[in-house]
């Protein structure tokens, strides 16, 4: 539908525009483990699976990563892992920590989780588009 100007109205076009990406978009349960004993770490791992069913309710909390030709989303989230883990803590992230003193030594160990959420991924040619679901 055109306006009496002979333009399409911006807010159409936004809106057919955001229900794409969205409905284009597949989608992913993402979690992301940090294990550290006396500062060093001993075991980092994310947890990537494919949803069975679609996530509801995408906000407007978008990062976008580049992406090279063929990456998977696995390469992806490796290769700009403290972007990704930036993004995802800002809603929620999990610290346990444990530290065990003797008289001669103290051990510490701890552990950062990013609980798996369901993310919304869209691949484009050279970039990677995650939204967080609500």
């Amino acid at each position: 539908m055109r306006s009496r100007n002979g333009n399409r109205p911006f807010v159409f076009s936004s809106l057919a525009l955001i229900s794409t990406l969205i409905h284009a978009a597949d989608n992913y349960y993402i979690g992301y483990r940090l294990t550290t004993k006396n500062a060093q770490p001993i075991e980092e791992q994310f947890t990537v699976s494919k949803a069975m069913q679609p996530c509801t309710e995408y906000g407007n909390f978008i990062l976008t990563l580049p992406r090279l030709s063929g990456a998977t989303l696995e390469t992806v989230l490796n290769l700009e892992r403290s972007t990704f883990i930036e993004y995802a803590a800002e809603h929620e992230l999990r610290l346990k920590s444990n530290e065990t003193i003797t008289s001669s030594n103290v051990q510490s160990l701890q552990t950062l989780t990013l609980p798996t959420r369901c993310y919304a991924v869209e691949f484009n040619d050279h970039s990677v588009t995650i939204s967080l679901s609500k």
